[in-house]
């Protein structure tokens, strides 16, 4: 084998070693952007879902804020009766 054919075969092994590593690295980086797509997305769904609970949240309250202006005598017997509640819950959780 003449030295020019040895090296033309040296060379296309080191070619072929370079492209597997090419193609190992881009199959790397689908993987990642697949991935990161993905994480994407669920970020999307989640933000959408807490924008959701915080309009739940804000309706609620502006509710509860009536409520509590309209009757600040109740609002006192029930906050009484759950503050009451709470305390024999822990009291007996502690004795028990």
């Amino acid at each position: 084998m003449s030295r020019s054919a040895q090296l033309e075969q040296d060379n296309e092994a080191q070619f072929n070693l370079l492209a597997s590593k090419i193609s190992a690295f881009k199959n790397v980086a689908n993987d990642i952007n697949n991935y990161a797509q993905e994480d994407t997305n669920t970020m999307n769904t989640l933000n959408g879902q807490f924008n959701s609970l915080m309009e739940s949240v804000k309706s609620t309250s502006h509710k509860l804020s009536i409520v509590m202006n309209r009757n600040p005598r109740l609002v006192k017997l029930v906050g009484g009766a759950v503050g009451i509640f709470f305390i024999l819950y822990f009291t007996l959780k502690w004795l028990f």
